[in-house]
């Protein structure tokens, strides 16, 4: 190799040399004293915005995981346990002369129960069972206490907002409601005082005695069978006992409450006061308590029976179900001293608020009076009796049924009450419609046992 060329290979060289060592220089970093730390429990990098300041770093935090944030459990009571009694023997004579089979009356004095009183049998004796006796757990379809019961669901909804005493039902059924003889709206507030015109003598009889298939509540409030559902009255303008009508309470409950009636009561009546009850035989806890009911001494309403009809409306859609929250309610004397003591309590019970005082104040004063018994004032849901106990204006409700008794009848001015159930004997009723042996008992607690 000439010395010509060893100067050009020797001249390349260098070049070379030169543009990778410029290359070098410009990719290090401007601040090498920045460097990336990490540590155990930050990661730390440069911060442009910060670059005056050699020593200051930017601290990322790990990625929070959002805390879980549980709803707290729903209060609710300790379950009812009453102490039961024998039947004192101021009540025994009223217990033979009525021909009861099983019963059990709580007496409630400054809002407590204070006596627990049980008679009889809850299923008598057969050729291959001994008797199983009544007592303050047994559980019968309490007939039209229901109702009073129902209307505690309804007004915590009005209380929600969800429901208004005062707007037309067709608002919450989709379609409208009226009065077909009078072209009259119906409201809440009428089908619970019983004023909304409503009939139980026509298609609504027809359906539950069987004589023709189930109806929706659509079919029987518009068309023809409307004209069969209501008097020729505007509704608000006379009082006519109506179960068709507070049957209707509960599909008007479902289309709102997101849920059927029977579920809606469940949970936000029953759980939180503890009371084993529900609209279908099927849904008490404690099924051994279910009494079986007697007609004139003979078995007239089974368990079996009981489970066949929850099983048959259970598969009618829940907002055209008109055949639960006006009777069908399973519940024991235990579980009725529970609603009493709420009402007395104005809507609220030990840890659990149901209804606002002014609720309960509303179910008890609203006024109705009508012509289908004679000066019977109705409030939502409600009766009041001036005719039991001298000198008492008593509330509640009363429901008879298959040969079952029941009552719930209070006198909030000294926090009192007397609940019944009875699974069967004299059906007799006075002109007013309420049972002649139900009066007996009540009048001779009030007078006896009471305040003594």
């Amino acid at each position: 190799m000439n010395i010509r060329n060893i100067k050009r290979f020797f001249g390349l060289f260098v070049l070379a040399f030169l543009i990778v060592f410029i290359v070098v220089i410009i990719r290090l970093p401007q601040n090498d004293d920045k460097n990336i730390i990490v540590t155990d429990n930050d990661l730390l990098i440069p911060d442009p915005d910060t670059a005056t300041d050699p020593g200051s770093e930017v601290v990322i935090e790990p990625e929070t995981i959002p805390e879980v944030v549980t709803e707290p459990e729903p209060q609710r009571l300790e379950p009812i346990s009453l102490v039961d009694e024998e039947m004192p023997a101021s009540l025994l004579p009223i217990a033979k002369q009525y021909n009861v089979i099983g019963m059990s009356i709580a007496v409630i004095e400054n809002g407590e129960v204070t006596h627990s009183y049980v008679f009889g049998d809850q299923q008598k004796a057969t050729d291959t069972s001994e008797a199983i006796p009544y007592t303050s757990d047994s559980v019968i379809r309490v007939a039209g206490v229901s109702e009073l019961v129902s209307a505690i669901g309804v007004m915590s909804l009005c209380e929600s907002g969800k429901l208004d005493l005062d707007r037309p039902i067709g608002d919450y059924l989709g379609y409208p409601v009226k009065n077909p003889k009078s072209d009259s709206e119906i409201t809440l507030r009428q089908l619970m005082t019983h004023t909304a015109g409503v009939s139980d003598s026509g298609a609504y009889n027809d359906v539950v005695y069987g004589r023709t298939k189930y109806q929706l509540l659509k079919n029987m409030l518009t068309g023809e069978n409307a004209k069969k559902n209501f008097y020729s009255y505007k509704a608000g303008y006379s009082y006519d006992f109506s179960n068709f009508g507070s049957a209707m309470m509960g599909c008007i409950v479902s289309s709102v409450a997101g849920k059927s009636f029977n579920e809606f009561m469940k949970s936000d009546i029953f759980t939180p006061l503890a009371i084993d009850a529900g609209y279908y035989s099927t849904e008490i806890e404690n099924r051994s308590n279910i009494a079986t009911i007697y007609l004139r001494n003979e078995v007239n309403y089974v368990l079996e029976e009981m489970d066949g009809f929850a099983v048959e409306m259970e598969s009618v859609d829940d907002v055209d179900n008109y055949r639960i929250s006006h009777g069908n309610l399973f519940i024991s004397t235990a579980g009725l001293s529970r609603i009493a003591q709420l009402l007395l309590n104005k809507g609220s019970l030990g840890t659990v608020s149901v209804l606002s005082e002014e609720s309960v104040e509303n179910m008890l004063s609203t006024e109705a009076k009508g012509t289908l018994y004679k000066d019977v004032g109705a409030g939502l849901c409600v009766t009041r009796k001036k005719d039991i106990v001298d000198g008492r204006v008593l509330y509640g409700h009363g429901g008879i049924a298959y040969g079952a008794t029941a009552e719930i009848f209070f006198d909030p001015t000294d926090n009192t009450a007397v609940i019944i159930t009875c699974n069967g004997g004299n059906l007799s009723t006075d002109d007013s419609g309420f049972s002649s042996m139900a009066k007996a008992f009540i009048q001779e607690i009030y007078a006896s046992i009471i305040g003594k």
